[in-house]
Formats: C-alpha cells, structure tokens, sequence
C-alpha cells in the first residue's frame, strides 16, 4: 500500500503506469489539459477505483493527471506480476472494479455536457458526499459532511466560474441544505445528499433544475429516511428485531 497526501498526483498523464493500482481509502480528482495551459477537473473517484495500469482512465497510458482530493491509500501491484500468471484469487473481481470506475466516470462526464450550471453543481456535491462521507454506519447518524476541498475546486469539477459556484452555493443554502465559509462548505442533512443521485437516476434530471426543486427532493429523502428510521424502532419494540 501506498500513502499519498492531499495534493499529491498519483498518476501522471501520458505517462504509462507500471502498477495496478486501486484507491483503498479516500478520494482522487481527474484532471486534463485542454487548450493552451489550461486545466480542467473533469471527475471525482474513490474507494474500490482502480486507477493504474489497466484501468479506464486510458488504459495503459493515461489520459488523466490522478490527484489526490484528500490524503489517498492506494493499493498498489506491479503489472508484470499481475500479467506472468493467473490472477491472485483476491483480484478476481477486477472486472467489477474496471465497470465501476467506469460507471462513475462517465456518469460525471455525462453531467457536465447534458446538465445545466445548477444540475452540474449538484451531481458534483452529491459525488464528493458519496466519496468523502465516513464509514457507511457513521454516514447515516452524522448530520453534516464538512467537505474538505475549497469551493474553486468545486467549481472546477462542476465547470463553473468562482462567481456562478457562489450563486448556486448560496441558494442551496438559502433553502438550509448547505453551509458556506471562505474556505469550507458544509453539505446538511448528509442522508439526503447520499440518497440524491439515486434519486435524480429514476426521477431524471428535471428534479434537481432549481435550488427549490433540488430541496423538495432532498427534504422528500429526509422525510422518507425518518419513516424508514421509525419503521425499524417500530420493529425493535414490537419484534425485537435489529434496526
């Protein structure tokens, strides 16, 4: 395993990775350059990702810079040895961990050219609360995620300027679903934001098109997740059932 601190690039792009290698803990921006010396942050990807040789970021070169978002602990396997012989058994599962990666990424891709400003800030806050929240059980008792990256590369991934990022912040936040500082960002009612792309995935993107129809789908999550949390003391008064 390999420790990489907040900042750090993992993988360089054109380079051609000599590991296998699969994000164990924390949380990695994708970034391209694109005309000139200009750089975009195109997607966020996190545990189970598999982001080295191999991968669907470009295969065997990459078509990314890999940067860690948060401190990243990867897991690491030079590719000779993955590719002398059979696979280990706990590598068997490998194919389910390229579809993954490949699922997210193109789920955010998508976003970013079928979404409109407000839509892409959204998917980006739901993302970074399903890549940053703690421990499933420690998630859904806690009532805000403090996100840990600024609000410009926020807007970076959602492809917003500083100023539209701040207008869209702020009118999360006039409905309560977000705090906001300088530096920081606070997600509120973190169950609803975990729940949320779920959601929008069956309801379509028209659901989240504005601040007041995001919050009515959230505040839907939130009242949805109460009756589910009653349903379950209900079980453990009248069955003795866990929750």
């Amino acid at each position: 395993m390999k420790l990489f601190r907040r900042g750090q690039i993992i993988v360089r792009a054109g380079s051609t990775p000599a590991e296998w290698i699969a994000i164990s803990s924390g949380a990695v921006c994708l970034i391209t350059q694109v005309a000139g010396s200009t750089r975009v942050a195109v997607a966020a990807l996190w545990l189970g990702d598999v982001i080295g040789s191999a991968s669907p970021l470009g295969k065997h070169v990459a078509q990314y810079d890999v940067t860690a978002l948060v401190d990243v602990v990867t897991i690491n396997i030079p590719w000779t040895r993955l590719a002398a012989g059979p696979a280990p058994q706990q590598f068997a599962d490998a194919e389910q961990l390229y579809s993954a990666t490949e699922t997210r990424l193109q789920e955010q891709i998508f976003m970013r050219l079928a979404g409109n400003g407000f839509q892409r800030l959204v998917s980006v806050l739901a993302t970074l609360a399903a890549a940053l929240a703690p421990g499933i059980d420690t998630a859904w008792q806690a009532q805000s995620l403090s996100l840990p990256v600024a609000q410009a590369c926020i807007g970076q991934l959602s492809g917003l300027s500083r100023r539209q990022t701040w207008i869209y912040l702020g009118q999360l936040a006039a409905f309560g679903w977000v705090t906001t500082a300088r530096t920081q960002v606070t997600l509120v009612g973190l169950r609803s934001w975990l729940a949320l792309m779920a959601e929008v995935d069956g309801r379509g993107l028209a659901c989240i098109a504005s601040a007041e129809l995001c919050s009515d789908v959230l505040a839907a999550l939130a009242s949805r997740d109460g009756l589910d949390r009653l349903d379950g003391l209900r079980a453990v008064l009248f069955t003795g059932e866990k929750c």
